[in-house]
């Protein structure tokens, strides 16, 4: 007893200071990346294009990758997906339950980040009005800047501003994000003043980034030849840019301002960046300018830098994930990953910081895509449904004496009713939710029709139900939630959209890297919830305010 009792000691002082040594020392910089509207099969589908030294293969090569993450809510939308990963908890807790949604206090339709209360700062324009006041926890970012005593950093930048805003929390040193009009990099008063000087060195250049990259024509990367992975360069699934007759390469964005007679494009012509892959690479650029310009990761005090690269997502809206111009994108994002990791290596030191990369949601196939291969798909159309509606309601119960009729709002399966004209009527509010639900659900795409009460008062805990109850805030929630079958979405011409509760929306890919991550992967169910609480358990510090999730057994070294 005696001999094992002297083998455990031993072992305990000679593995105690190197696992004291491993936990003492936190990374210098942590970097969250999000991929917006980023399939997790665009990894594997593309994976023979990426470059052997690019960053997609380096992440997951050298990183551990969740190969069966997921959205543990629907509908999926950039907001929430930006501030679920921060939070480290579902729309449910944090209050952005979409982009936009009909705000009843105010009886009309708001958007996520909107502040009338704060100014632009780095232009003339209405661009940069926007906060974080409608959050309702606080993100990994703003936990980081309590437990340091505001001396860690916190940098956020994306084309767009709910995606720089949303991460960036309530106490960050610096948000950015694009003004169409100008070329701009802005910010808003609710986060500072004034811009920073290595800012508006890049705002007032003489040759700016943003125009050079306006004037070069988006042709592939590869030869088109090579793109085998998408279909043709020239299908009826795809949009054009204004001025072309056929979405097919090279796309040119001074075309499109020439042939944009109205000047409507011209008033925010930078704003076509954001769909092409040029956007990405002015967010990458901007990143690398803030890690040297601000010192990211040079103290003991850890810092994050915080991107969120928008151009797959216009361009995936556009074109659809089947398109060459998806494609060539991703191959371009890999090349501004690695060169974004090269300068990381460089400048605070290889195995001193840390990345975490996963999407906002992903995407569904074009239906007419689907619909020509022979698989159901289709589209609604949610004005018609709400006419519908209307008209159902009023036979039901007597024409409605307000202007907004029976229904206030019909946006993304969201059934907004008119309260006060159910209590003028005199009738109970729940048993009018359920037949609204009753209605809806004999419409030929509508799988499922679910009302706020029973999303509020039953606890579902698996399938579709369990993401929408996930969603489901009280102050904000529908009266009814319409679920479309798979493969139907709401009426568009061309490309793609998401905000399904099914795989094609749901599943994103989820790596960690750097630092002490080993390499490796697994096949478990994990969330993109979970991504907030393992950072902060790396870094030792409180999880967000409403995280309710235990952080990912990532294995360390």
């Amino acid at each position: 007893m005696k001999h094992i009792i002297s083998i455990l000691l031993v072992a305990l002082v000679a593995c105690t200071p190197k696992e004291q040594a491993r936990n003492e020392k936190k990374p210098k910089l942590v970097l969250g990346i999000m991929v917006d509207q980023m399939r997790y099969d665009y990894i594997s589908r593309f994976w023979d294009k990426y470059d052997d030294n690019g960053g997609f293969k380096r992440l997951v090569n050298q990183g551990y990758f969740l190969k069966n993450g997921h959205f543990n809510y629907a509908p999926t939308a950039t907001g929430p997906g930006h501030a679920s990963v921060y939070t480290g908890t579902t729309p449910s807790n944090h209050g952005i339950v979409g982009n936009y949604w009909f705000d009843r206090a105010t009886d009309r339709s708001v958007y996520c980040v909107y502040d009338d209360s704060v100014a632009t700062v780095g232009a003339d324009s209405k661009n940069g009005k926007a906060s974080p006041h409608r959050l309702q926890a606080t993100t990994l970012s703003d936990e980081l800047k309590l437990f340091s005593n505001k001396r860690s950093k916190v940098i956020s930048i994306s084309m767009k501003d709910r995606s720089a805003v949303l991460p960036a929390g309530f106490m960050a040193d610096g948000s950015y994000w694009l003004d169409d009009k100008t070329g701009n990099w802005i910010t808003s008063t609710f986060y500072r003043d004034s811009l920073p000087t290595w800012v508006e060195k890049i705002n007032t250049a003489e040759n700016r980034e943003v125009d050079q990259l306006f004037n070069t024509p988006w042709e592939t990367l590869l030869p088109i030849e090579e793109y085998t992975e998408s279909h043709a360069d020239d299908t009826p699934y795809e949009s054009t840019f204004n001025g072309e007759t056929t979405p097919t390469f090279p796309h040119d964005l001074q075309k499109a301002i020439a042939a944009d007679r109205m000047s409507k494009v011209s008033q925010k012509k930078y704003g076509l960046l954001k769909g092409t892959p040029w956007g990405n690479t002015m967010v990458k650029s901007l990143a690398i300018q803030a890690i040297e310009n601000e010192n990211l990761g040079q103290d003991k005090f850890t810092d994050l830098l915080a991107i969120s690269f928008s151009s797959t997502d216009y361009v995936g809206h556009a074109y659809g994930p089947a398109s060459i111009e998806v494609e060539d994108t991703y191959l371009r994002l890999d090349q501004d990953l690695a060169e974004l990791l090269n300068t990381l290596d460089q400048k605070v030191g290889k195995g001193e910081y840390v990345v975490f990369l996963t999407a906002d949601h992903a995407a569904a196939y074009n239906s007419d895509h689907l619909k020509d291969e022979k698989i159901n798909a289709g589209y609604y159309n949610s004005k018609e449904l709400k006419g519908q509606l209307n008209d159902y309601l009023d036979q039901k119960y007597g024409k409605a004496r307000s202007e907004n009729r029976w229904v206030k709002s019909l946006y993304s399966g969201y059934v907004y009713l008119n309260r006060e004209e159910i209590q003028n009527k005199r009738l109970d509010l729940h048993t009018v939710q359920q037949v609204v639900a009753d209605y809806m659900i004999e419409k030929p795409t509508v799988k499922d029709a679910l009302t706020a009460y029973q999303l509020r008062f039953n606890e579902y805990q698996t399938g579709y139900k369990k993401l929408y109850t996930n969603q489901m805030n009280p102050k904000n929630t529908a009266d009814v939630i319409l679920v479309h079958d798979a493969g139907y979405m709401e009426v568009r011409d061309k490309g793609t959209t998401h905000g399904s509760p099914f795989v094609y929306d749901t599943h994103v890919p989820i790596i960690f890297y750097g630092w002490n991550v080993k390499h490796g992967e697994t096949h478990e169910y994990h969330t993109i919830t979970e991504v907030a609480p393992t950072v902060a358990s790396w870094l030792d510090m409180s999880y967000p305010s409403a995280c309710f999730n235990n952080p990912v057994n990532v294995p360390l070294r």
